[in-house]
């Protein structure tokens, strides 16, 4: 992870969580030890590089996400954002 950049590790942290909740949310998640493990070591990257949410914000507002991710990522992390709005009205 540490040689992950900071966009790349945000990105994939962002994501990350974005399909861990779909997971729970679909009761799928039949590994999920597992995955807060992942989960707590990209917490625990992202702490250590003092990165904030508002740097996590700006980074993901200009991620070149697939429309996938961009519709998990507005459900899940940014529900209340108008930034994913178009993207999940579909979903």
């Amino acid at each position: 992870m540490h040689s992950l950049s900071d966009k790349d590790l945000i990105k994939n942290h962002t994501v990350f969580f974005a399909y861990f909740c779909y997971l729970l949310d679909s009761n799928q998640a039949d590994v999920a030890d597992e995955l807060c493990e992942i989960g707590w070591k990209l917490d625990e990257e992202i702490r250590r590089r003092k990165i904030t949410e508002v740097q996590i914000e700006e980074c993901i507002t200009k991620a070149n996400l697939n429309p996938e991710d961009q519709c998990i990522v507005g459900k899940y992390i940014y529900p209340d954002s108008e930034l994913f709005l178009f993207k999940t009205a579909h979903s």
